[in-house]
């Protein structure tokens, strides 16, 4: 299928065609003795994901991990929850909350996207059991069976209910959003900088603790495999903290700063010589006002 990639042995990548497009979402599918599938997305382009399941003849799933609670990450997993009920839903501690009772993490996303926006981008989001729960902390053993195993590293940085997986086998590190996003075709990483849990130091402390652990290579949810992990993780430190230099002179306005960021970011990419269909898929990718909005807060903050 063109939706999937076969990245190792029982490991796969899925093109989840979120917001009904391509190379929005990678969800990342170890189809051994017990079946684990990492990210969920919204709700609202669930089918396609199942679908794809479906095709690939996966009939249970024991391990529903998410790196962590943002819509295009877990909004969906109550519904796949109810759809493979023998799964667990892997979260770390502080999102599985909001996974349980949804109704605070959905008006607080109400108030940015409003309700027409929640409607058709995201979807309804549906709870899920206490005792479904796996809660993920660091060094928490995913089992995978026949002896393997995903290891969970709790990286706070990006959001405090953060956490990334790493496949001691095949050498892949699945991230979510802690590194940024990395298209393919462009593969440069770019940083994801929202309110309210955003800290530049911590996320840039946990992105040497992921170089540390020497992936082969990196799994982006946004999007995709990138096999020179280094090389990423030391240009996302590079960019987030250029980002808070930049946001740092531009003042509190965040919606006159989303403006200016935009503007400042994509002309360096033209600068670079990046072309101008792969700045497009930044640009398309990007929410823009909920950037600078992270690290005015984060800001706030420190003074």
């Amino acid at each position: 299928m063109e939706r999937v990639t076969r990245l190792a042995d029982g490991l796969y990548q899925i093109d989840a065609l979120m917001f009904d497009d391509t190379e929005r979402l990678a969800c990342y599918l170890f189809d051994g003795p017990e079946r684990v599938l990492i990210e969920v997305g919204p709700s609202v382009t669930l089918h396609h994901l199942t679908d794809t399941l479906d095709s690939l003849g996966i009939d249970d799933l024991s391990t529903i991990a998410v790196t962590h609670i943002h819509l295009d990450h877990a909004g969906g997993a109550g519904h796949l929850a109810a759809r493979y009920p023998n799964a667990r839903i892997g979260v770390h501690a502080a999102g599985a909350r909001h996974l349980a009772n949804p109704q605070r993490l959905w008006d607080s996303a109400t108030r940015i996207y409003g309700e027409e926006g929640m409607a058709t981008m995201w979807g309804p989001m549906e709870p899920i059991a206490d005792d479904r729960m796996l809660i993920l902390e660091e060094g928490t053993r995913i089992p995978l069976g026949a002896g393997r195993f995903l290891d969970v590293m709790d990286t706070p940085g990006h959001a405090k209910h953060h956490v990334v997986f790493l496949d001691p086998e095949s050498g892949g590190m699945f991230i979510g959003d802690s590194v940024g996003i990395a298209f393919p075709h462009g593969h440069f990483v770019q940083p994801v900088t929202p309110p309210p849990d955003l800290d530049p130091p911590l996320l840039v402390s946990q992105l040497r603790r992921m170089a540390d652990r020497d992936p082969a290579f990196l799994g982006f949810a946004h999007f995709g495999r990138h096999d020179d992990p280094q090389a990423a993780l030391a240009e996302a430190e590079a960019r987030v903290e250029a980002w808070v230099d930049f946001v740092r002179d531009l003042g509190d306005d965040t919606e006159a700063a989303a403006v200016r960021l935009r503007e400042w970011v994509l002309e360096g990419y033209r600068a670079q010589g990046v072309s101008e269909d792969v700045i497009a898929t930044y640009d398309k990718n990007t929410f823009w006002p909920m950037m600078p909005a992270g690290i005015v807060r984060w800001l706030g903050l420190q003074s």
